[in-house]
Parts: C-alpha cells; structure tokens; sequence
C-alpha cells in the first residue's frame, strides 16, 4: 500500500478520533468479515491504557535502522557498479571505531537486509556520508546527507530549534522521495518519518524512546529460559522466582555496633 506525500492531511488524529473509528469498525463487522475504519479494525483494552497517538512511539530502531536503511541501500545497489560494491564493502569492514562501538560489517551492502541494527544506526549516523561521497550520484547522494542529517538532529537534539529543523530537513525529504527514486518508495515506513518531530517534541531525542536499551537486555533474559517450549512462561517464572528470594541489602547504623574488642578486654 502507498502512501503518496500528496495526499497527506495534515489534520491530527485524536484519541476521540480514534474510539469513533473503532466503534464504527465494530458495528460494520457484527455477523460479517472483520472491517477497518480509517485503518482501525475494533475496540481494544489497549484504548483505556494509552491516548492515541499521542502515546504510541514510532521505535526508530525498526523503522530506520532495520527498515528504511536497507531499503535504501538495496535501491542504491541497482545504480552501483562491482568495484564501487567491493570499495564500500572493504572500507566498512577496515572502519576503526572507539573502543564504546563495537561494530562489525561482516555483509556485503548488497544484504544490507541482513545487517543489525547496530550497523544500520553507525552508518545513517556517522559513517554513511563519507564512505558514500564517491560512489552515489550527486541526486542521490544529496538527498541521502538531507536524511542523515535530519535522523542526527532528531537522535539527541539540544534544542527546539534541532527538533524543528530536522523536522522541515525529513519533510523536505520525504516529498521529494518519489522524485529522486520512484513512487514505489512511498509505502507506510518512509510516511511515518513525518511523525517523528512530533514525537521528540513529546518524548525526546529518538535515542533516548528506541528498542536498542531493550535489546541490549535480551541476553540478560534468555538465560532463564531453556528449550523452545514456553519460552515466555519459563522467563516469567524465573523472574516471579528471583524477586520473591532475593535477599534485601541493609546498612546497620554505626553506633549501634558493639566493639567486640572492648567487650573482650572487660571480661
């Protein structure tokens, strides 16, 4: 499905927006194949929890660096000869990076598909520019250092007027999308990038709202599963078990310590 930049309305959904839609949605399907309403297909417990949108957060782990990146990459791989693929390739894998980075570049660009996310985030945020600078054709490269600049300053911007200008820099990118590739790029992930801005505003730089702090967490919780049955359940249970026996650190006051040594000596 396309999202095409011209059609966009630039009217905010609401919360009430939202429950409308649902409700209609639910009435449409009583007895019948289940129906959307404006995207909406029912009612969910989800509607007393959160405020839409205002409360749904666009993870950019997903959306840039697992799907737009390589997307892209995969489009740019059409226009590049052999040598420019071999020259990219080795200069991502010699990249000396500190020694709080540690990312390998073991896949070729030509599966950039199969890139983690980690590299994906080094590459849009640091290294993409200049490793691309004599390889892409200027259009293309151009309008790659409009997105890369935009994802930095929404990433941990230092002011109102960072979140403002990557705002307009993502608009201005997503417009013109269509014209430096073709309308097939327009689909819901680049669509959603116009709601980033937004979303700082409410939330913060896109750093500090990503799924990488959860990830970095998941070798943590997979040691309490074992097997491929329940693995959910297993991990529930390990984690029930560890906060019910786990033993509570206290600090005794110091002058309520006996001097053992004293005590001795009076005998």
């Amino acid at each position: 499905m396309l999202y095409p930049y011209s059609n966009n309305d630039y009217t905010a959904r609401t919360h009430d927006s939202y429950l409308k839609s649902a409700r209609e949605a639910v009435k449409k399907s009583k007895g019948h194949k289940e129906v959307a309403v404006n995207g909406i297909k029912g009612l969910s417990y989800l509607f007393e929890i959160f405020r839409y949108p205002d409360q749904i957060i666009y993870d950019y782990m997903h959306l840039v660096c697992l799907c737009h990146i390589p997307s892209l990459i995969s489009r740019w791989c059409s226009c590049l000869n052999k040598l420019s693929i071999l020259d990219i390739d080795k200069k991502l894998q010699r990249l000396r990076t500190p020694h709080n980075i540690k990312v390998v570049f073991l896949e070729s660009i030509k599966v950039a598909s199969l890139w983690k996310a980690k590299n994906s985030r080094l590459f849009v945020l640091y290294v993409g520019v200049p490793i691309m600078v004599n390889h892409l054709p200027t259009l293309l490269f151009s309008h790659f250092i409009i997105y890369s600049l935009a994802i930095k300053l929404l990433h941990a911007p230092q002011s109102k007027e960072d979140i403002l200008l990557g705002e307009r820099l993502l608009d201005y990118y997503c417009r013109t999308a269509s014209k430096v590739y073709d309308s097939s790029i327009e689909i819901f992930s680049l669509h959603a990038h116009l709601h980033l801005g937004h979303q700082v505003r409410l939330h913060g730089g896109l750093a500090h709202t990503s799924a990488f702090s959860f990830e970095s967490a998941i070798r943590y919780i997979k040691k309490n599963a074992h097997g491929s049955t329940n693995v959910a359940s297993q991990i529930a249970y390990w984690n029930n078990l560890r906060c019910t026996t786990q033993m509570k650190k206290f600090n005794l006051v110091t002058n309520s310590l006996m001097d053992v040594s004293e005590e001795n000596g009076n005998i």
